[in-house]
């Protein structure tokens, strides 16, 4: 249970450190997302294939477009922010039951949405998730776990060097809602 508690311990400080590295990498003034057309669903199976590993028992329901949908991104790095979303619903959502993945096409948006029906966030962490340091309480969103949500951060500064915005709020019924778009087609400029 030792060799247990330390592999687990090693992976959080590998998911860390990739972090750090992706929002070095973004913030970095002479560096850019380099975006390339990416099928939506190749996506999706590609991120729950990866977060099945560490968590085989977490279902997740996932609902997208039937249709083929292209999105210009940079595949890896919004997969580590849908990565990092479904991981902090399993790690800090307590009483979560449910999980949800969802993707609308909204006008010229592609909206995600990762939902959960845990304890939701406390209102007064609400404003501070996506800046990397915690209120001055000094307590996680889940009131329990140790974080410094440096994960939401680097998820901010992803999608905000794609062009788009992401934001947090609580469901009415209960639990998190985690919600970005990007932008999968470009706006008609016709006046």
């Amino acid at each position: 249970s030792l060799l247990g508690q330390v592999r687990e311990d090693t992976k959080g400080l590998i998911r860390m450190v990739e972090n750090l590295l992706s929002v070095t990498r973004i913030n970095d003034s002479g560096v850019r997302v380099h975006k390339s057309p990416t099928v939506l669903e190749e996506l999706i199976d590609t991120t729950l294939v990866k977060f099945a590993k560490p968590y085989p028992n977490v279902q997740v329901q996932v609902s997208i477009p039937e249709d083929f949908v292209s999105i210009p991104m940079d595949a890896m790095l919004i997969q580590q922010v849908l990565m990092n979303l479904l991981e902090n619903a399993v790690i800090h959502a307590q009483n979560r039951t449910q999980l949800w993945l969802t993707v609308q096409l909204q006008g010229q948006w592609a909206v995600f949405t990762v939902e959960d029906d845990g304890c939701g966030i406390p209102s007064e962490k609400l404003d501070s998730l996506f800046s990397g340091y915690l209120p001055a309480s000094g307590t996680p969103a889940d009131g329990n776990r140790g974080s410094m949500g440096i994960g939401l951060s680097v998820c901010a500064s992803i999608i905000k060097a794609h062009g788009g915005d992401i934001t947090a709020e609580n469901r009415p019924q209960g639990g998190a809602s985690f919600r970005f778009r990007l932008e999968w087609k470009e706006e008609s400029h016709e006046q």
